[in-house]
This record gives structure tokens, sequence and C-alpha cells, in this order.
């Protein structure tokens, strides 16, 4: 594989490229596009990643492009690969607060929702904990560096000016999409599947003992039961997520192979 020489025109265009696949990128990636992360962070991390990968670029195919329509056309194409690529990987972080809403909303804390500095929305209680431990998570198991891995990995399936987006990616991103709800699931599966059994017993005891105010009785038991369960399953939200990473991976570069024109 050829290496452009620093400073050639190869080598500028190069940068070029690289830099705007890794600002798409960093757009909509977990934890790089966050926005409690400064500008003045994230510039340098981009522009590194850009000077790192660049000269990498030009032995792929061709960087130096014929007319100012096709420099147009390889822009778009380099952002998009770059944010489909973060996306892939923010979608597992979506499940994981989806989970958390899902669960707020059985334990009874529908309407108690904080403010989400990335969003700037109101979410659940729980589903903004589960966010949060999450990132705590992708952190301890070097997520960061697999996403990383996975956008220099983009520059071997698409090369530059490649990215062709026809019915094949986009099946595949509707597939991803579908998956982050069945991910979603199986994260809140055990507290959601022990706060329908007290449902049940309490509707048992509802019957069985009529003059009891089930109410007064029904909502601290399942708040209480709720944090129980979800304290114990935090080592099994850990194993989930690490092997939903890994599948997501895997999907994430599916979509973006399917983007290689043929």
């Amino acid at each position: 594989m050829n290496i452009a020489e620093p400073f050639s025109l190869d080598w500028i265009w190069s940068i070029m490229w690289a830099l705007l696949r890794v600002s798409g990128f960093f757009v909509s990636a977990p934890l790089f596009g966050h926005r409690a992360v400064p500008g003045s962070i994230k510039i340098p991390i981009a522009l590194t990643l850009a000077l790192a990968v660049g000269p990498l670029v030009t032995g792929l195919g061709p960087v130096r492009p014929d007319s100012l329509w096709q420099i147009g056309g390889w822009a778009v194409g380099e952002l998009a690969v770059g944010a489909i690529l973060g996306f892939g990987f923010t979608a597992l972080f979506l499940a994981v607060r989806m989970a958390g809403d899902l669960i707020g909303l059985q334990m009874g804390f529908a309407i108690v929702n904080v403010i989400d500095p990335n969003s700037t929305e109101q979410v659940s209680l729980i589903g903004e904990f589960k966010y949060l431990l999450a990132l705590l998570i992708f952190l301890v198991i070097d997520g960061h560096h697999l996403i990383i891995t996975a956008l220099v990995d983009t520059y071997r399936l698409v090369p530059i000016g490649t990215a062709h987006f026809g019915d094949d990616a986009f099946n595949q991103i509707v597939r991803m999409t579908a998956s982050v709800f069945v991910t979603a699931i199986k994260i809140g599966a055990p507290i959601m599947i022990t706060l329908l059994l007290t449902d049940v017993a309490l509707g048992i005891v509802a019957r069985t003992v009529p003059q009891m105010n089930i109410f007064i009785v029904g909502f601290p038991l399942k708040i209480g039961v709720g944090f129980l369960i979800l304290g114990l399953s935090l080592p099994l939200l850990a194993q989930l997520f690490e092997r939903a990473l890994t599948e997501i991976d895997s999907s994430t570069r599916m979509i973006v192979a399917a983007l290689a024109h043929v």
C-alpha cells in the first residue's frame, strides 16, 4: 500500500477526506458526540485522527476528484459514512435508555423526569441512570477504542468516493434499528418480569383482601422491588451491554460494507 508523502497534494486531499468522515462520526457517535464534551477537545481529537488515518487512505484508491461536482459528492458521502457509523453505535445507547424508560414506567416513575444534557429534553429518571451507567461500562471495556477501530476499518470497506446509498444499505439500517427494540427488552427483562409478577401478586391480594387499599400498598412496594432488582441486575447489565456492543459492531460494519459501490 502506497503512503502519500507529507504535504504533497495527495496527502492534503487524504487529510481533508479523512477529516470529513471523522467529523461526521463525531456528530453522531456515543461519547465523542456528547454535548458535554467541549469543542476544544473534539476538534483536536478529530484532527489527530485525520492526520493519523489520512496518509493511509491514499493507498486504498484515488483521492483527487476530477470536478467540483465530484468534490461535493465525495464530501457528502464521507460525512454520511461517518455519521451512519456513529449512529450505529449510538443505537445501542438508545436501547439502554429505552429499557430504562420501560422500567421506570412500570415502577410508577412515568412523570419523574430529568433534563438530558445531550438532547436538552426531558427523559425518564431510570432511563438516564441506565444511560450514564452504560457510558461508564463503555469506557471500562474500551468501547471507545472499539469504535475508533471500526472508523479506521471503514476506509478498507468503503474507500474515498465509493459510498453508494442503495437498497442494501437501507435494509441493513432498518434491521439494525429493529434490533434496538429487541436489545431494550433483553436489558430490561429481569426487572420488567419481576414487576409484572408483583402486579399479579397485588391483583391476587386485592381479590382476596378487598378491604386493603392496594394502591397505597402497591406504589411503594413496586418502587422498592424495582430498585432492589435494579441493583441486583447491574452485573447482568454489564454482560448484556458488552455482548450487545459486539453485535452492534458487526451490524454496523455490515451497513458500512453495504455502502461500498459495486
